[in-house]
Parts: C-alpha cells; structure tokens; sequence
C-alpha cells in the first residue's frame, strides 16, 4: 500500500467521524430542546382545592375569576394562555350551561365571538364537555400599533362533586397547534 492510499484510507475515516458527530450532536439537541420545552412548575389554588402544573416559562396570575391565569409572554402579538375556573353546578345538571354562561360573558367582551362546536371529550380517562371558540383580540394599548389578531380558543368542563372546573386554552389561530400540547399536559396534570 502506497503513502497516498494510505492517507486517502484515513481521510475517508475522517469523513464518516464527522457525520457521526453531527448526527449524535443533533439527536442530543433535540433531546435537549424537549427537556426545556416539557419543564413545568407545579402551583395550588387551596380555595379551590385544585392543584397541578404549567409550562415552566411562563407568567402566572392568580384571582377571583379566573382562579389561575398562566400566559406565554414572549409568545409573540398573542401567544397563548390557559385559565382555570370553578363553578358550582348540580350533579345532575348540564355542563353546557356553564360553557353558554361563559360565551355570553366572552361575546359582551370580545369582538366577534363565534362558538365553532361542542363536543363530548375523553379528558383523563372522564369523559367531560368541550367547547371550541374563536374571536378577535384587539390590542388596547394606545402607544402600541398592531393589528387585531384570530385568537382560537377550547374551553373544557370537567365534572367535580357539585361543581364544573373549566380549563381554557387561548392562542392565536396560526400558533394553535403548536401550543395544543400545553393544553393536554396541563389538563392532564390538574388534581381536584
């Protein structure tokens, strides 16, 4: 084997070592990036005796109504919010009633309210009612030019011993899907 062939050999090794690295360096920051993006902080609202977890980076309010308000502020013209609220409703009364409550609510207050469907869910292993929404959000803010934006939102209601405990994921209708899995982690991590 000559000097040349020899070197040729090695530097074929070195090609496939540098595809390898890549390719490992990619799986890792993917892993990575889940990691950041699934982190969650655990909260409890005792007077509703309703505990669970949220995205991690975002911004937490707390109330009357809702009880808990978490949003995405760096989301961009909208981002995306959940809400969590409790009402009390007889065991055997209609869920919906709580959900057309809240859309009438909503329409006084946001410009062009429209319910899209209402569904029965399988939320948790419980089979609970769920409500799609859609409006438009108008920026207020007399210092800040943007223009209205297509929020879509699901309302969920879950059933507890004497009241309805409604989850609301809100996002703007292009970044819905993408922040969906916030909503299912979220809906799955509640205990009440």
């Amino acid at each position: 084997m000559t000097t040349a062939q020899a070197i040729h050999r090695r530097d074929r090794w070195a090609d496939w070592a540098v595809i390898a690295l890549v390719a490992v360096a990619l799986i890792l920051g993917g892993v990575l990036r889940e990691a950041v993006l699934s982190r969650t902080t655990p909260f409890t609202v005792a007077e509703a005796g309703v505990s669970g977890q949220y995205p991690a980076n975002w911004l937490r309010e707390t109330g009357d109504d809702p009880l808990l308000y978490v949003y995405d502020a760096r989301g961009g013209e909208f981002g995306a919010a959940l809400e969590l609220r409790s009402r009390p409703l007889a065991d055997e009364a209609d869920p919906v009633m709580v959900l057309d409550a809240l859309a009438l609510e909503r329409a006084s207050q946001e410009t062009a309210y429209r319910t899209l469907s209402t569904d029965q869910v399988v939320a948790g292993g419980e089979t609970a009612t769920g409500r799609t929404f859609t409006y438009v959000y108008v920026d207020r803010n007399p210092y800040v030019e943007r223009l209205p934006v297509v929020v879509r939102g699901t309302d969920l209601a879950l059933r507890d011993d004497g009241r309805i405990i409604v989850v609301t994921f809100l996002a703007g209708a292009d970044d819905f899907e993408a922040y969906y899995r916030h909503f299912r982690a979220f809906v799955q991590a509640l205990e009440f």
